[in-house]
């Protein structure tokens, strides 16, 4: 590519001689144009935008330093060359003060003006080649960014190279990565449930995880960052502006494994960390949750694994393996009496052998603890699910004939217990709901969307709608609608507004359009309801 020039100088002999006599090719340049005066040459450079501009200082209309001073400002890269019959100090400074570092006197010898002209080729063409290196280095960047920033994530995550706060600020910067380090975060590692050469091929399953990651990542929205690792895990750290992290993840969570389950048709186990940290503790954060997620090997897949399932051992007499218990619990939360049965059994099963579980207590005492837990957890006590005879068993499991007696006697009260769970499952639902009701109350006289109060709530939309199906039985919609009209019958009864400013407070543009809905919705015109 060519550097073009064009000359302005208002001597017709000097802008002849410059024209005709330097060979422009020789040096890479192609000759636009040339002008008599500032204006022409100023009019030139906007049709041409050439790369170099070899102009006068004093020319009639507008000199040399006012034409370049426009042009700089159009196209600051832009080279001048300024040639001058004037050895005064006052242009040459105006020139340095300009940018323009290539000033020649009048008469000007070829040599000289062939040095300065390669000079200037030289320096552009270096340029240029610096540019396009940069651009590329810049499109290499962008398109390997990704790839970069998961390499760094997990890098990170896996303490590898640990980082001070600001060294992160400064990655995270560079690599375009989301995060408030202001605010705390969560982790959740997500992982699909298909075995290895279990029915499916290597790049199936990769397919399947690369989908799943993409799900993770649309879902997550402004809630923190996600990235895929090398096994096919998908890391999630996650941020909620409410107060509660911890119980906002395990929501999202669940949101994400039911949209998984439906639209990929798979399951995934996923392993949670059990609290939400600042950014220089999320490495231990993550390897918590690494080794949570390892106990599916025990429990077993498509479960939600966190630190609640684990119990740390009491002593060698411990009956109630960690294991043991994590199932029990889970069993008891999702409110399912056949696996709390079985469960049951299995521990039962295993005990009938051990001598030294042989008196009922040693049994007995391994559930007390547990129970107390899961119903201090629903926020009650003990008193509140036990009757006084049941209490007295409690206090005195010696009363228990045998170890069946004790498994039936436990496993009614498990299954009991979990049908207050599920309870507590719907007040969070029912919690949800509440919230965005408030909503509509507090933005009635907006336009509001079922997408706007969703992200209120920290849910999808299409979640948010099938929620208020489910809970109210009403579409997001109706509800919207019953509130403004409600809204509108008191405006026009109670406080006496005109039809046409309920219908602009309301957020009807159309009066006539408000009344109809009105009468629709009511029975009555709005004025008619006054």
């Amino acid at each position: 590519m060519k550097m073009k020039v064009i000359i302005v100088e208002d001597e017709p002999r000097v802008r002849k001689g410059l024209s005709e006599t330097i060979d422009w090719a020789l040096f890479g340049l192609e000759l636009a144009g040339t002008a008599s005066n500032g204006v022409e040459g100023l009019e030139l450079f906007k049709e041409q935008k050439p790369e170099l501009v070899v102009a006068d200082i004093r020319m009639p209309v507008m000199d040399g330093l006012a034409m370049t001073e426009a042009i700089l400002e159009q196209k600051p890269d832009t080279r001048i060359m300024i040639i001058s019959g004037h050895d005064e100090f006052e242009y040459a400074q105006r020139c340095i003060a300009l940018g323009v570092t290539n000033y020649l006197l009048k008469p000007i010898g070829k040599k000289q003006f062939h040095s300065e002209l390669e000079k200037i080729t030289g320096d552009w063409r270096q340029h240029k080649e610096q540019r396009e290196q940069s651009l590329e280095l810049e499109h290499k960047l962008k398109s390997n960014l990704p790839v970069l920033r998961d390499a760094f994530l997990e890098e990170w995550l896996g303490g590898v190279s640990p980082k001070s706060e600001a060294m992160l600020r400064e990655s995270f910067s560079f690599l375009h990565i989301p995060f408030d380090f202001d605010d705390v975060a969560g982790v959740a590692v997500f992982e699909l449930d298909i075995p290895e050469g279990g029915g499916h091929s290597h790049a199936d399953r990769r397919l399947l995880e690369f989908a799943i990651n993409n799900m993770i990542g649309e879902l997550l929205e402004d809630n923190g960052l996600s990235y895929q690792r090398g096994n096919g895990q998908t890391v999630v750290l996650y941020q909620s502006v409410s107060m509660d992290t911890p119980d906002d993840l395990i929501l999202w969570v669940e949101r994400v494994k039911a949209k998984l389950g439906a639209v990929l048709r798979v399951s995934v186990t996923v392993g949670l960390g059990s609290r939400a940290v600042y950014v220089q503790e999320l490495p231990q954060l993550f390897q918590e949750a690494l080794r949570i997620l390892r106990l599916k090997l025990s429990f077993g897949t498509d479960l939600i694994l966190h630190e609640g399932m684990l119990r740390p051992v009491q002593d060698q007499l411990a009956v109630l393996r960690e294991t043991d218990e994590a199932l029990l619990v889970h069993a008891v939360e999702m409110n399912d009496e056949a696996q709390i049965s079985i469960v049951m059994n299995g521990l039962f099963l295993e005990w009938a052998s051990k001598e030294e579980l042989s008196y009922p207590d040693e049994i007995s005492y391994q559930f007390i603890g547990l129970f107390t837990k899961l119903t201090h957890r629903l926020g009650k006590s003990i008193h509140a699910y036990l009757k006084h005879d049941q209490l007295v068993k409690w206090r005195h499991p010696e009363q228990f004939r045998s170890k069946e007696d004790i498994k039936l006697w436990w496993t009614a009260r498990f299954i009991e217990l979990g049908r207050s769970y599920a309870g507590y499952r719907l007040d969070r639902r029912t919690k949800v709901i509440q919230q965005v009701m408030e909503y509509i109350d507090d933005h009635i006289f907006e336009n509001i969307t079922r997408e706007d109060a969703a992200r209120h709530v920290y849910i999808n939309s299409s979640y948010l709608s099938r929620l208020f199906k489910e809970v109210t039985g009403e579409a997001f919609s109706d509800i919207v609608l019953r509130k403004k009209m409600e809204k509108a019958m008191h405006l026009l009864q109670v406080e006496r507004v005109m039809v046409y400013e309920v219908a602009d407070m309301l957020g009807y543009r159309d009066p006539s359009y408000f009344a109809r809905v009105f009468k629709k919705y009511t029975g009555k015109s709005p004025s008619g309801f006054q």
